[in-house]
């Protein structure tokens, strides 16, 4: 983009890159002691797809959710490929990952920086790009690298909007073909590495549209018409990236969705008055991030007098946007530009349009991060030479804050134990803290430890069918076999559940033990009708055995073969019934 020009260079671009580029690294540094955290241990540490360099050709026609495939309509594939690549390079260590999250939100900062010199003065895109670089809402974004797919979508929606001013300087010359091709696969490149890169194209052309000196701002009808190739490849490649996404998915739209409860039950009209209520909650965590940051926002989250809160951040948005756009019209396009980066990032993942999960994730406002840092390097730049010192040092006393919470927080973000504990401590009253902390116990082998912390998070959530499938381990592997039967037995209603051989054979284990041999045939008896016939089958055979009733086990058995003729168990059972009744 085009650099302003200044009548004296006060800091050196080295200087202020290096200076960036450390405030980028320092406050996540703590991060590179984790291991594979949070989503990590689904998309890299247990992802068999990321196995061998063969895996950079499989991700393109692989979903990204490796535990739920096509269902929930995510496709990732460069962002998995870049994860592939560092699995292979690094033998699966999950330092060179987390090194590979730092460089790249350093890449994203200093990137920023160049961005914000091409319409503020220098001083003002360092104070604007360290606002960025520190800011304690990327620590999630860094430390899980799963979640670094937002950094390369702001970094490809950054850089797409410079091709696009560069490209206006190459119309009419053998170049723009190549520039136009460029953009396209920047495009591309977003898409490809989160489904919010779906609006990589609009933000990066209103940024190359308003982020310019008034003197430097072309018309909407010139920027189409001086570079029409651009925008014709750019959205060929959209297009392209779609119906490419929906024929490895097999539909165009996500079958199901992955929502939180509390969000699964709003209707439509409560859903976005909710989300619009904590529209203030989410400024404020842009501006002046605090140690309430968690992993997890709940319902609890949500605001008492919900509607009053919506009415007053609707009504604050619609006169910020007023305002940005009287200034476009008097020739400032900036505070358009920055308003664009802050609610069109957030706009995937707003639960506006339909719920996409959760209520609120901090990895979701990097976006808008980029917004705000634009909106500080503007208003330092048009504030009068007595005010902009006034406002460099609020803002450097915001981005101490800011650096300080962040590198705090890094600290949680060291394992899995530490996290949960502090997402207990912002959110007692939700029971996902519990749930994820007696999960945790139980994988270490502390039952004693997660048997209260799951019955906690049952109590609070007994609709969460993880809750009870590890409430119901849990209560097995202690000895409460009544208790687990009890906890298990509605999961069964689900036909997913019954297909899973493992867990209905926990489930029948936990009744033949509480209560004996009628038990497990009186529950299974019922699932011989079902998708679990074979494992039914088994466990009804045996008991009738031990009741001697040896036709009717003979029966069950036969039920289970004709489900699954190749079982060797169930076949092995009813050789040995048939000779057992042989006559002598």
């Amino acid at each position: 983009m085009n650099e302003p020009v200044t009548t004296r260079r006060a800091i050196p671009d080295r200087v202020a890159a290096a200076l960036i580029a450390l405030a980028a690294i320092l406050p996540f540094l703590p991060t590179l002691r984790a291991g594979f955290i949070y989503d990590d241990t689904t998309i890299v540490r247990d992802n068999a797809l990321l196995r061998g360099w063969s895996a950079l050709a499989r991700v393109w026609s692989a979903p990204y959710w490796p535990t739920f495939g096509n269902d929930v309509g995510l496709y990732r594939p460069l962002h998995v490929a870049l994860l592939a690549a560092l699995w292979n390079l690094g033998g699966g260590s999950p330092r060179l990952f987390h090194v590979y999250a730092i460089a790249l939100h350093l890449i994203v900062a200093v990137v920023l920086w160049r961005l914000l010199g091409a319409a503020v003065g220098r001083v003002a895109a360092i104070v604007g790009a360290l606002w960025f670089a520190t800011h304690a809402l990327h620590v999630e974004t860094v430390a899980s690298v799963a979640n670094s797919s937002e950094l390369l979508v702001a970094l490809f929606t950054m850089a797409l909007a410079a091709v696009i001013v560069r490209a206006e300087r190459v119309a009419g010359t053998a170049r723009e073909w190549a520039m136009a091709l460029l953009a396209g696969a920047l495009t591309v490149a977003a898409v490809y590495s989160k489904e919010s890169g779906l609006l990589a194209l609009p933000v990066a052309a209103v940024t190359a549209w308003g982020w310019r000196r008034a003197s430097d701002a072309p018309a909407v009808r010139t920027m189409v018409r001086r570079q029409a190739r651009l925008w014709v490849v750019c959205i060929a490649a959209l297009v392209v990236a779609l119906i490419e996404r929906a024929v490895v998915l097999g539909a165009a739209v996500a079958p199901a969705a992955i929502v939180a409860p509390g969000l699964d039950v709003m209707t439509a009209r409560v859903r976005i008055v909710a989300m619009l209520s904590l529209w203030p909650r989410i400024a404020g965590m842009l501006v002046w991030p605090t140690s309430s940051l968690s992993p997890y926002y709940g319902p609890t989250i949500l605001p008492e007098a919900r509607a009053v809160r919506a009415v007053i951040a609707v009504l604050a948005a619609l006169a910020l946007i007023a305002l940005a756009i009287v200034a476009a019209r008097r020739g400032d396009r900036r505070p358009l530009v920055a308003a664009t980066w802050i609610a069109l990032t957030y706009l995937p993942a707003s639960n506006l349009i339909t719920s996409v999960g959760l209520f609120l994730a901090d990895r979701t406002l990097l976006g808008p991060t980029v917004g705000v840092a634009l909106a500080v390097a503007w208003a330092i730049d048009v504030a009068s030479p007595r005010l902009r010192p006034v406002l460099a040092i609020a803002s450097a006393v915001v981005i101490a804050h800011s650096a300080w919470v962040g590198l705090r927080y890094s600290v949680v973000w060291s394992s899995h134990r530490t996290l949960w504990e502090r997402l207990v401590e912002t959110s007692p009253t939700e029971y996902r803290g519990y749930q994820l902390l007696g999960i945790d116990a139980r994988e270490h082998g502390d039952t004693a430890r997660a048997l209260p912390l799951l019955a906690r998070a049952f109590a609070m959530e007994p609709r969460d069918r993880r809750v009870r499938f590890e409430y119901g381990q849990v209560l097995y592997s202690t000895a409460r076999y009544a208790e687990a039967a009890a906890v298990l037995a509605p999961l069964l209603r689900d036909g997913d559940v019954r297909r899973e051989p493992e867990f209905v054979a926990l489930y029948l284990e936990a009744v033949g033990r509480s209560r004996g041999a009628e038990g497990v045939v009186a529950a299974g008896t019922p699932l011989l009708r079902s998708e679990s016939a074979a494992v039914a089958a088994l466990y009804v055979g045996v008991a009738e055995e031990q009741l001697g009733r040896f036709a009717a086990a003979d029966s069950a058995y036969g039920v289970g073969l004709r489900a699954q003729p190749s079982d060797t168990i169930l076949q092995a059972r009813r050789a040995a019934l048939e000779r057992r009744a042989a006559p002598r």
